[in-house]
């Protein structure tokens, strides 16, 4: 059995209880960091079951907005959309691997992330009859992404409007 929750609850209690005490009480940087210290490990612990699908989860947005960007007509002479369509067909069998590891679906993301910022970045460069629509697809999925950012987030505490009614399970589907 996995007993890695208890042994994060077991650090943040250790980093409260017996570090802090040992912390000379004017020393407000220290007692700060060690503040957000605990606060983090936390906060993965809270995160820890849902790591995996939140990798797939991003793994799925760079599909979808690939796919998105394809659609578009981009000339096919582009340098970069050779490089995304092998970025996306290994993205696509990934997605399709009941077994891909969680490290590997994040690389696999982030090799898809790059060649689609490269894309921007050509179509800017090189086609500015597809920029705007490059640019639409781009905010359009950055909506929905940014949504569940402030989700995965909000046991931090940063968002001073935190989204209510809305379950991290949900939004990984």
């Amino acid at each position: 059995m996995d007993q890695t929750d208890v042994g994060l609850k077991s650090v943040v209690k250790a980093l409260t209880d017996t570090i802090a005490g040992a912390i000379d009480p004017a020393d407000h940087l220290a007692r700060e960091q060690l503040r957000l210290a605990a606060n983090y490990v936390d906060f993965v612990r809270q995160r820890l079951d849902f790591i995996h699908a939140r990798e797939r989860y991003d793994l799925k947005h760079y599909v979808s907005l690939a796919r998105q960007l394809l659609s578009i007509g981009l000339p096919p002479d582009m340098v970069t959309i050779a490089e995304l369509r092998l970025h996306l067909d290994a993205a696509e069998a990934l997605l399709g691997d009941p077994d891909a590891r969680t490290d590997r679906t994040r690389a696999t993301a982030m090799e898809l992330a790059h060649a689609v910022s490269r894309i921007v970045q050509e179509t800017h460069q090189t086609s500015g009859q597809h920029s705007a629509a490059v640019d639409r697809a781009v905010l359009s999925a950055s909506e929905e992404k940014l949504e569940m950012e402030r989700i995965w987030y909000q046991p931090v505490g940063f968002d001073p409007a935190p989204p209510v009614g809305v379950r991290l399970e949900d939004r990984l589907k």
